[in-house]
């Protein structure tokens, strides 16, 4: 069994080569004929406005997602930041299971915790509230009530919002607390915890538990693995990547899990 992890792709249809990019990495993980799981750990999308949003740009998507589960590949999917809203319509049509934050995931020789990683920027205090207020079950409903087209139109506000808000942020800042991590890693008695949202791409060691940060997909895409109880995780530029496919990827990190 070889697990997959990405996370942060942020696809759109301002940014088709990473649709092609992500289109052929499931084929190529098809083509392994191995077994097989993908997590994929929030933030999937730029942004998503409801399960009732169809586009040709995002038909790929879901044509890729479909067809790595028909291959016999299980799929798994957390919410992030920006897909959010993202149901069990959309779900159904990819045959995902939905995992819900911080997930705990057995290895052969240990559990390790599974989440976005967002709920851990506790010194962003201006993004925890709005993050608290867009999680609400009454905000959602009344988001997803609205016209499509006024859901387009809010979503594009909330990305600028975004930006401009993290433009006047330092990184330590829109960084997670240490504290807040372990926390969460005793309350779950794991050890080890990945998670994407910040992209910082690393393996942070402390004495008594490791933390795996996923890669946001921009310049360069990003995919984890654990087999055997080892991560790794790997890159290559966009273009490396739609020339040479998964050969292009070039092992960045390694760490044993159980320890």
């Amino acid at each position: 069994m070889i697990r997959y992890f990405i996370s942060d792709l942020h696809l759109s249809d301002n940014r088709p080569d990473l649709i092609r990019a992500f289109v052929q990495m499931t084929n190529a993980l098809i083509a392994r004929q191995e077994t097989a799981e993908l997590y994929i750990l929030g933030d999937f999308y730029e942004a998503w406005i409801g399960d009732d949003f169809q586009s040709d740009w995002n038909n790929q998507i879901e044509n890729a997602l479909l067809k790595l589960t028909q291959a016999g590949i299980t799929l798994y999917f957390l919410h992030g930041n920006r897909d959010f809203l993202i149901g069990q319509d959309w779900l159904t049509r990819v045959n995902a299971t939905f995992l819900q934050e911080q997930t705990q995931l057995s290895l052969d020789q240990c559990s390790i915790l599974l989440t976005h990683g967002d709920e851990y920027c506790l010194d962003d205090t201006e993004y925890q509230a709005f993050r608290k207020t867009v999680r609400s079950k009454p905000w959602q409903e009344h988001i997803l009530a609205m016209p499509l087209e006024q859901r387009i139109a809010l979503a594009a506000q909330l990305r600028n919002d975004s930006k401009s808000m993290a433009t006047e942020k330092s990184m330590d800042i829109m960084d997670v607390t240490a504290n807040a991590v372990k926390s969460s890693l005793a309350h779950h008695q794991c050890q080890t915890v990945i998670h994407g949202h910040t992209h910082r791409p690393d393996i942070h060691k402390a004495d008594d538990y490791l933390r795996c940060v996923l890669g946001d997909w921009d310049k360069a895409i990003w995919l984890a693995s654990i087999q055997n109880d080892v991560y790794r995780q790997y890159n290559a530029p966009v273009e490396d990547f739609l020339q040479n496919g998964l050969s292009a990827l070039k092992e960045i990190h390694q760490a044993n899990l159980c320890f």
